[in-house]
């Protein structure tokens, strides 16, 4: 039967050193002449893009609405860009995570897409980066919600409409790295894989009662089993 996988991006399947974060303080002082010595702290792990911009842009004292939104996301993909670019020439998706989907691509009924705090362009960006362009057919972003329990079943519908194929709860999976994927899993109704290779341990991530939860994806054969499982 036909299954579905949605993957968080950052902390999940890449690291990009602290390029998103670097782009957002850019984007900041380009927009809002904000130095990067005045930005304010963020707390990314599992966050929504909408969400950070949120917190920006009250700190700039500016309102969170368009056209402003849509500058600053301009703003941002162009200094990511170039922050990605400047990486290593040799940078590579987390240990195990390109057998892993190429071991998922392999299986005709088991659909991958993205359940990810990123806005789409960022996340495009990224895959790109790291290699992975091509491989997820569709999922919910960051631009789509800015509460992330929100994006599932935008996932979900978007998942269906591209593959013409129906997923009943019980045969979808979100793969992710913080808390935030837990939940954002639990209010869908469907299960969670957490992997403890962001900023959280996995004890911290057993905490919040994943269906699952592995230390990384180093064994990509076992965690393709895991992912292909009913219970």
């Amino acid at each position: 039967m036909n299954r579905l996988i949605l993957f968080d991006i950052d902390g999940t399947l890449l690291d990009t050193g602290g390029a998103g974060r670097a782009a957002l303080i850019d984007a900041l002082e380009d927009v809002f002449g904000i130095p990067s010595h005045k930005a304010p702290e963020l707390d990314l792990a599992g966050a929504t893009d909408l969400g950070i911009l949120r917190g920006l842009f009250t700190h700039a004292g500016a309102p969170l609405e368009e056209p402003g939104i849509q500058v600053f996301i301009a703003a941002y993909l162009n200094r990511l860009d170039a922050r990605l670019r400047a990486l290593e020439e040799t940078k590579q998706p987390l240990r195990g995570v390109h057998d892993l989907l190429r071991m998922l691509s392999s299986q005709p009924a088991t659909h991958l897409g993205l359940l990810t705090g990123n806005v789409r362009n960022g996340a495009m960006l990224k895959l790109a980066s790291f290699g992975l362009h091509g491989i997820f057919a569709e999922g919910a972003f960051g631009d789509d919600h800015e509460d992330r329990n929100k994006l599932g079943p935008v996932a979900v519908q978007r998942m269906e409409a591209i593959s013409g194929v129906r997923f009943p709860i019980e045969k979808i999976i979100v793969v992710g790295d913080t808390p935030k994927d837990i939940a954002c899993a639990r209010a869908l109704g469907a299960r969670c894989l957490a992997v403890a290779t962001g900023a959280h341990s996995p004890d911290s991530l057993r905490a919040h009662s994943p269906w699952l939860c592995v230390d990384d994806f180093a064994d990509p054969a076992h965690i393709a089993t895991l992912l292909q499982t009913d219970s």
